[in-house]
């Protein structure tokens, strides 16, 4: 074969595969430094949780795939839902056919969303002994913690009328709305559950009864701890639900941290779970019915690979500043 006939190595070729080398370095590079900034959360066996919802559907989408988990390491799970989600008022319009709804029709969607929690904790094995409800004011936790802190000066629910829980199921049917008797319920039931972790979700989610839930964990524990200093408080996980930038929709990829936010005194954990946990968590979320009907977009994209929480080494500060506002 002559000289001018024998095929060479172009250049450009070269460069090119040069090019192709140094990118599958990179995603090599970035792939394990994503393995490596995910650090797995690891579950103790027979541990006590106790997963606080501020409505219920939040504990499933939140922490769904942990409550199994927990259960495979023989442990015992229980689920605190705060409010009972009946101030949905583009729901109950839907569900009225009215755009007036009366306060028993938010009423009787409360207790339609409770018999939805309690199908979708059945479907991953729950017992209906572990749900707890309180009752207190969807779209009012947050006030509990200003202008409603006494009882002296109870909130009134916009949609139910109420100043007591409604619910015959409520744990406290005649405690008042205020952010006291939720810090003291609250306190009474973590003493009777003892948990090993309590999760929650985190004081970062923009719904303002979503921060609410995580302020009023806080000082439940800070009002235990100071009646009984020998108290050693749980392990603290949060979990987001409602943040303008995440999950996103981008069903069966994985889940990274909620982006900008950086809880202080907390680390990331994360839990791969495994298919049947996966499945679990589907059926459970397919309970909600209700809620299916007008955010089954949302819903699928919390069905992914794995839950993620931010995990406190101790129990946080009590804040100063509450979900945008001042603090009693």
């Amino acid at each position: 074969m002559s000289e001018r006939s024998r095929p060479r190595c172009r250049p450009a070729t070269a460069r090119h595969l040069l090019l192709l080398l140094m990118w599958l370095a990179h995603a090599r590079a970035v792939a394990a430094a994503e393995a490596t900034s995910r650090p797995a959360l690891a579950i103790p066996d027979r541990l006590r949780l106790l997963v606080v919802a501020p409505h219920p559907d939040d504990e499933t989408l939140g922490a769904g795939g942990l409550m199994q988990r927990v259960q495979k390491h023989g442990g015992r799970v229980s689920v605190a839902y705060l409010t009972s989600g009946d101030g949905y008022v583009d729901a109950v319009e839907l569900e009225t056919n009215s755009l007036k709804p009366k306060p028993e029709d938010f009423v009787d969607y409360g207790e339609r969303r409770l018999h939805e929690a309690l199908r979708a904790l059945q479907a991953i094995s729950i017992s209906q002994k572990r749900l707890f409800v309180f009752g207190f004011p969807d779209g009012g936790l947050r006030d509990l913690l200003s202008a409603h802190w006494s009882s002296s000066t109870p909130f009134v629910s916009p949609y139910t009328g109420d100043s007591r829980p409604p619910y015959s199921q409520s744990l406290s049917p005649d405690t008042s709305y205020s952010g006291v008797a939720l810090e003291r319920e609250l306190a009474r039931l973590i003493i009777r559950l003892n948990p090993g972790w309590i999760a929650v979700t985190g004081p970062w989610d923009i719904h303002p009864d979503h921060c609410a839930a995580f302020h009023f964990v806080v000082r439940s524990l800070r009002r235990i701890h100071s009646s009984d200093p020998n108290f050693r408080p749980p392990v603290l996980l949060a979990y987001t639900v409602h943040r303008p930038d995440w999950p996103g929709f981008s069903e069966g990829t994985s889940l990274n941290a909620p982006p900008n936010v950086s809880p202080d005194g907390a680390s990331w954990r994360f839990l791969d779970l495994t298919s049947d946990e996966l499945d679990g968590k589907g059926r459970a979320l397919d309970q909600y019915t209700s809620q299916m009907d007008i955010m089954a977009v949302l819903f699928r994209g919390f069905v992914r690979p794995n839950e993620v929480f931010a995990v406190y080494s101790k129990l946080p500060p009590e804040p100063t500043d509450v979900c945008g506002g001042a603090a009693k």
